[in-house]
């Protein structure tokens, strides 16, 4: 973890700590613990917030395959999808998209630039918020082209042809040409650059796959941004929950995410609008990062992949949803068998070879997936139950994650743990944003779930919501009362197996939702109180669990466990004065490490000052916490 380290004693915390209330933990007995599972804490990701397409993807174009249309393109004057006219020396040109006999079916929309100046006609292409190139880095530019002539009142298309070629860029700009076509990027403002697609005199030129990536240093094997990827690694997440989220059911049947249309090459993968979209913003998703690079994401993070899948009905926030007949449901099981063959299937399978084709012959080893997203009531489980049925009779190895809808304790949520069953689900999602006073509560709220009769929980999505001036910031105070709820999913982690913060990115600027875990822009990325929060439950999960018994302080929370000779001990703090704490039976070397800061502390670009602190010496039980922390104690016992 990066963490500051300080030079510090334990006999220095124990002496402050004589001027604060007192407050005793007393660790149980093993024998009244429970085995920690190993997927406890992982991440969850959704395309919110700019986080796929101008986040951990990489492509540097805004709608390199032509294929948004948001606005009417005859006036060509709409900056959101991506191109604008570029006009040189008296050229000039008819600007059109065209959609006859396209590179690929998929992506049957293309640009036509019939030019019929003698300057320079086309295209110019600022990015999604911006382009930066890093002086001397290569970059790999691909396009289609093919030149057209008249044929009579008809037009005579000529070969697509495929360019692909690795420069080395810088803020200068470089220009390439390529058969009739000239590729330009150019400086722009603000430290950031342009890139043109133009034709020189009069003749006809169509385009299609744009693309202009960074490749080397700054990506990961997946091809996606590496300081974004860093920040997930550095996290040990045991699971990622992908692709969300509401966007796995859009609001329509015409928009839903159907993951077999984000894999194979990226001339084949369907361009959607969003679900987040917001007025006068569009926001496609081109599936740039598609399924299959969510598959080797979750493999360069050592983490198991859980797929999220629609369950015959789209997104209920959306009224009325549209429903699928219950006897056709038996359709998205099949979506769902054909996502396990892609991801387990041998080559000689159609989707297992689609796979290897990609470059992965070996298996991604899927061991479970959810069904729905925040899904309520009969006209959910009506479809629900008949494509669990289907699944679990043919991939019985395969668990699936259920839903109860989205709120911890309305009638949706009832409903759900009423109908809902172990033949029916082995993980059931539950999704709390809420505010801190609730997070404070459900420290407690596992204490008395059924750990015989029902499936396990899945805290698939939570955020504590502090409004701070009408904005739910990510304040320290909220990743706070965070953590105390989190001791509670980690002390009750016989009945809850897996827990993830929601939203997980958020581009500066481009937050349709807050708070989020990881801030970043063009260039930069930046982490929340809540992301330590995350991270240091995440690297301190024990391999078993201690009862834990706190006596003598009100907001004060605590969960300890074994790992291999460790005790680890985590302290949260809630209140604003200096706690004084007897952990008791507990006495060894250790290393300490403290996250603490004022209520509404925040870290922003630039200036991420709240950051856990670590110090290391003799632990003699006895330690003062401070206000507003999380503290994680691990002792190496005798």
């Amino acid at each position: 973890m990066n963490m500051q380290k300080t030079i510090s004693t334990m006999g220095v915390f124990a002496a402050i700590a004589a001027f604060a209330a007192p407050v005793t933990v007393k660790l149980g007995d093993k024998t009244a613990g429970h085995p920690v599972p190993e997927s406890l804490w992982g991440i969850f990701f959704e395309d919110i917030n700019w986080a796929a397409d101008g986040g951990l993807s990489v492509e540097m174009l805004a709608n390199g395959g032509f294929d948004w249309m948001q606005h009417d393109r005859e006036k060509w004057n709409c900056h959101e999808d991506g191109w604008e006219p570029d006009f040189r020396n008296g050229g000039m040109a008819r600007l059109s998209f065209q959609m006859g006999a396209p590179v690929h079916p998929n992506t049957a929309r293309h640009l036509r630039i019939e030019s019929f100046g003698a300057g320079l006609a086309g295209v110019r292409n600022r990015g999604l918020d911006g382009m930066w190139v890093v002086d001397g880095e290569e970059y790999r530019l691909k396009f289609d082209w093919r030149e057209i002539r008249r044929d009579g009142i008809d037009w005579a298309l000529g070969a697509w042809t495929r360019f692909d070629k690795t420069v080395k860029l810088t803020s200068g700009g470089i220009e390439l040409r390529v058969g009739p076509a000239i590729a330009k990027v150019e400086p722009a403002k603000d430290g950031r650059v342009s890139f043109s697609l133009l034709v020189e005199g009069r003749r006809t030129v169509e385009f299609d796959n744009v693309s202009l990536k960074p490749v080397g240093p700054r990506l990961v094997r997946a091809g996606l941004r590496k300081d974004l990827v860093d920040k997930l690694d550095a996290l040990k997440p045991a699971f990622v929950r992908f692709p969300g989220g509401c966007i796995v059911e859009e609001g329509d049947f015409q928009h839903w995410y159907d993951w077999r249309r984000t894999v194979g090459p990226r001339e084949r993968r369907e361009c959607i609008l969003n679900r987040w979209v917001r007025p006068n913003a569009p926001y496609w998703e081109t599936f740039d990062v598609g399924y299959y690079e969510y598959f080797v994401l979750c493999e360069e993070l050592g983490a198991e992949p859980l797929p999220i899948c629609l369950s015959g009905l789209t997104c209920q926030f959306q009224r009325p949803a549209q429903l699928c007949a219950v006897e056709d449901a038996d359709l998205f099981a099949d979506v769902i068998l054909e996502l396990i063959e892609f991801a387990n299937g041998g080559v000689d399978t159609a989707w297992g070879r689609v796979r290897a084709e990609m470059g992965h012959p070996a298996p991604f080893n899927l061991k479970m997936v959810g069904i729905g997203n925040e899904n309520w009531d009969k006209e959910f489980f009506d479809r629900y139950e008949p494509i669990v049925k289907i699944v679990r009779s043919r991939h019985p190895e395969i668990k699936i994650v259920g839903s109860s809808g989205p709120a911890p304790e309305d009638n949706r949520f009832h409903y759900a743990w009423n109908r809902i069953t172990k033949d029916t689900a082995d993980l059931v999602d539950e999704h709390y944003y809420m505010p801190p006073e609730w997070f404070l509560a459900a420290a407690t709220r596992y204490d008395n779930y059924d750990r015989t009769g029902k499936p396990k929980v899945y805290a698939g999505e939570y955020a504590c919501h502090h409004d701070v001036k009408g904005k739910k910031e990510n304040t320290h105070w909220s990743a706070i009362c965070e953590a105390a709820a989190m001791t509670g999913f980690e002390r009750n982690s016989d009945v809850v197996a897996m827990a993830s913060y929601a939203p997980l990115f958020s581009r500066e600027g481009h937050h349709q939702w807050s708070p989020d875990l990881i801030w970043f822009n063009g260039t930069e990325s930046w982490v929340t109180p809540n992301y330590y929060v995350q991270q240091l439950f995440s690297c301190n999960r024990p391999d078993f669990e201690l009862p834990v018994e706190v006596k003598g302080a009100e907001r004060f929370y605590a969960c300890a466990g074994t790992r291999g000779g460790e005790t680890i001990v985590k302290l949260v703090n809630a209140t604003d004065e200096v706690r004084s704490v007897k952990v008791e039976g507990v006495r060894g070397d250790a290393v300490v490490t403290v996250l603490a800061a004022g209520m509404n502390d925040m870290n922003r670009r630039g200036s991420e000052k709240i950051r856990p602190v670590e110090s290391k010496g003799l632990f003699t039980g006895e330690i003062s916490v401070q206000p507003f922390s999380l503290t994680v104690v691990a002792v190496k016992q005798p």
